[in-house]
């Protein structure tokens, strides 16, 4: 498994309209690009911490478009809104952290 966490401090008056966006952008991964999940928490301090799961590094990177003009080509109208509304909400965004899973321990699974 492959997985990435985005982090970064979400302005107090967007708060809703994050949780929102991403919602819609999380949901479009899932449904249609091979996601596994994905799961927002909201930190100390104001720093919002979303990490998405994907089978490998390959399905995730062939799921994000290189740049906005594959953006406009390749998603649909609602989940092209709301990447741009995310944007709109940071006060401070940090850099994506990807991460290859080693090992885990889970409850119910040897």
């Amino acid at each position: 498994m492959f997985a990435v966490i985005y982090r970064g401090v979400v302005k107090r008056e967007k708060e809703a309209a994050f949780r929102k966006a991403w919602n819609t952008v999380a949901t479009f991964f899932v449904e249609n690009r091979g996601a596994l999940g994905s799961s927002l928490h909201r930190a100390e301090e104001g720093m919002w911490v979303a990490y998405s799961r994907w089978p490998d590094q390959a399905t995730r990177d062939a799921s994000w478009p290189k740049d906005d003009e594959e953006v406009n080509a390749t998603f649909p109208m609602h989940v092209k809104e709301a990447v741009l509304e995310l944007k709109t909400c940071f006060e401070d965004e940090k850099p994506q952290i990807c991460m290859e899973l080693m090992d885990e321990v889970v409850k119910g699974k040897p």
